[in-house]
């Protein structure tokens, strides 16, 4: 009875010991993942935990989405993580031009939209927000008239010059300013230039004269 009691707890040690190491090994396998580099743009590494949804976002999402949670999710880290590509290429060529925020237009922003990004659910502040929105209008406007090419139509941009943005990405990519190291965020990265596309802008339409809200 005693040899059996010492196999039974030698038994049940050996199981804890498996499991402990296989939570363990996936608390290890989260923290990797969560700290793995996506992209590089000049000195500056894009982790995943930098895109990563909220836990707040990841709930909502959840909700929304349900079975095809997984692919939403990466969907939502790869378009973050495009966002944080182009907001630090443009700030770097805006830097470059010598383009500085227009004080005037940031007021004329917040007076139009201030009722509606204001309150607790605002994710950033709407000074935040203006400042961004003036400072792309100016770069995206000097990008298109240095290279030229179509211009798109998003709800998120009205005047997006795609191949503009092509053009200086890719200049970047070929001075090793820009890696992309995932490889499904770069192939979903680079598809966006592939024409056709869906809402372009007749070039006779297209007008950086001032910005879309005003």
């Amino acid at each position: 009875m005693r040899m059996i009691s010492i196999i039974r707890s030698s038994l049940a040690a050996v199981l804890f010991l498996i499991c402990s190491n296989s939570i363990y090994a996936a608390q290890a396998n989260e923290r990797v993942a969560e700290n793995a580099v996506l992209a590089t743009v000049l000195n500056t590494e894009i982790r995943m935990n930098d895109v990563m949804p909220s836990e707040k976002e990841r709930k909502n999402l959840k909700q929304q989405s349900k079975d095809n949670y997984t692919e939403m999710l990466e969907y939502v880290v790869r378009v973050n993580a495009s966002n944080k590509i182009y907001e630090l290429v443009l700030e770097d060529y805006a830097k470059q031009k010598g383009i500085t925020v227009n004080q005037t237009l940031v007021s004329k922003f917040i007076e139009k939209f201030e009722s509606q990004v204001s309150g607790e659910s605002a994710t950033k502040p709407i000074k935040e927000i203006a400042a961004k929105q003036v400072m792309q209008f100016y770069t995206e406007k000097a990008m298109y008239e240095e290279f030229g090419g179509r211009v798109i139509f998003r709800q998120s941009n009205p005047q997006m010059p795609i191949d503009a943005y092509n053009t200086l990405l890719s200049r970047y990519r070929d001075e090793s300013k820009l890696n992309i190291i995932d490889e499904d965020l770069r192939d979903a990265f680079w598809d966006v230039f592939a024409p056709p596309f869906q809402f372009e802008i007749a070039p006779e339409n297209v007008d950086f004269n001032q910005p879309w809200w005003l």
